[in-house]
């Protein structure tokens, strides 16, 4: 057996796209928090429980104002980060800190984009911060264009390491100022983007305009088949996500790995075939 020939089918698996779970087998099941009863106090030591949740890490913060103005209303300097198995259930404990307006209080949960987040009641005594400003015009943003830029083939072809563009376009459609908004990026495979991006610094964005930013992740050797690009622009009441798909695979590898396979074969040197000799004593007619 060709020596080269293991590797070449090893190469293919591995670039083979993995079939999705069917639908039968996908149980949908909402997230969970759940805490103890109350009344709690500022300060204070609870042990907290997640159901249902995505593998990877979960931020957990004590939010004011039913945390209708979203990362205002809660306390994100002291947030807890709990890390959730596979099985989908953890148990942590967290620091009961003084949420920055005043109540009605609840523990807020959520993955890093915010794509999963789930809410808990939480019975909160003894809070002395004022109550939340009347809403006023909350700023907005909108995505105008998300893209992935057109990549030089080779690399991608052969597997080298590279940097993955993505042009987007944020506009502002409503009457106030959008200044810097928190901005989170995940890559990975689908369906568990968990590396962090370096994201770019927004700025301000003006009422009606439009700003364009340029995106940049790198991709290693590993980045093989179908991955995604989760982005979240943390708003006050109204957060922007988006998530946009990119797929590589090696072919160049595979053609050059089947083209030395077959080259030694090629340049067998072929046996002489034999010619057939006539015995001396053939065709002679008997005396």
């Amino acid at each position: 057996m060709n020596p080269l020939l293991p590797a070449t089918v090893a190469m293919l698996a591995l670039a083979a796209p993995t079939p999705p779970p069917t639908t039968s087998a996908v149980v949908q099941t909402r997230p969970e928090i759940v805490v103890p009863p109350g009344p709690l106090a500022i300060g204070q030591q609870i042990t907290v429980t997640l159901h249902h949740w995505p593998a990877g890490t979960v931020q957990l913060e004590i939010c004011g104002n039913n945390a209708r103005r979203g990362a205002l209303d809660c306390a994100n300097d002291q947030a807890t980060h709990a890390q959730v198995p596979a099985a989908g259930m953890a148990v942590t404990p967290i620091l009961v800190a003084a949420p920055p307006v005043a109540c009605p209080c609840l523990l807020r949960a959520r993955n890093l984009t915010g794509a999963v987040q789930a809410t808990a009641t939480l019975p909160l005594a003894g809070v002395t911060a004022p109550p939340a400003p009347a809403p006023t015009s909350s700023p907005e943003l909108a995505v105008d264009e998300l893209r992935v830029a057109e990549r030089g083939p080779l690399r991608g072809w052969f597997g080298f390491p590279e940097e993955l563009t993505v042009h987007l376009t944020l506009r502002n459609p409503g009457p106030a100022d959008v200044v810097d908004p928190a901005f989170t990026l995940l890559f990975g495979p689908a369906g568990q983007a968990h590396t962090i991006v370096a994201a770019p610094a927004l700025g301000t964005i003006e009422p009606g305009q439009a700003r364009e930013y340029e995106i940049r992740v790198p991709m290693d050797l590993a980045v093989i088949g179908k991955h995604e690009l989760h982005g979240r622009v943390d708003l006050p009441e109204r957060p922007v996500a988006f998530v946009i798909e990119t797929t590589r695979y090696p072919w160049g590898l595979l053609v050059l790995a089947a083209i030395l396979a077959a080259t030694p074969v090629a340049l067998r040197p072929r046996s002489p075939r034999p010619r057939h000799q006539r015995h001396p004593a053939e065709g002679r007619p008997e005396a």
